[in-house]
């Protein structure tokens, strides 16, 4: 019989997964029901709120991942922090290079809504990168 699998988590880990799931769902509840409004004949006003609100969870998720970070040891942080440099130099220059591209060479518009998508995307590439070269 198959001995059961060890539990590989911390619980700074756990916490971590339960707190950012949880904001996660949160996000996409909102931001479906932000969409759905935005097809109704409803006020502005309901729709700049409906705009704003997914601003919410996604703030509890950089809570959580802040949570995280103060939880584990100075090695670990340093990894994150690295790979968070990276991807924050990564975004900033790719932002920069592409509005002169826009704006000289008439590359089309990109709405600002892609870059914090694009830095944790970046960031996630990056962490895997940082975490190879310290194995």
């Amino acid at each position: 019989m198959a001995e059961p699998v060890p539990d590989k988590l911390t619980p700074v880990a756990k916490r971590y997964a339960r707190e950012m799931l949880t904001a996660g769902v949160l996000y996409s509840i909102v931001v479906f029901a932000g969409a759905f409004a935005t097809r109704m004949d409803l006020p502005h006003w309901v729709i700049v709120v409906a705009a704003i609100v997914p601003i919410f969870p996604a703030l509890l998720m950089l809570r959580a991942y802040i949570t995280f970070v103060n939880g584990v040891d100075e090695f670990q942080r340093r990894i994150q922090s690295e790979a968070v440099m990276i991807a924050a130099g990564v975004t900033g220059f790719g932002c920069f290079t592409y509005g002169f591209l826009e704006e000289w060479a008439g590359f089309p518009h990109l709405p600002l809504i892609w870059v914090l998508p694009i830095l944790i995307g970046s960031w996630g590439v990056a962490l895997c990168f940082v975490r190879m070269k310290y194995k």
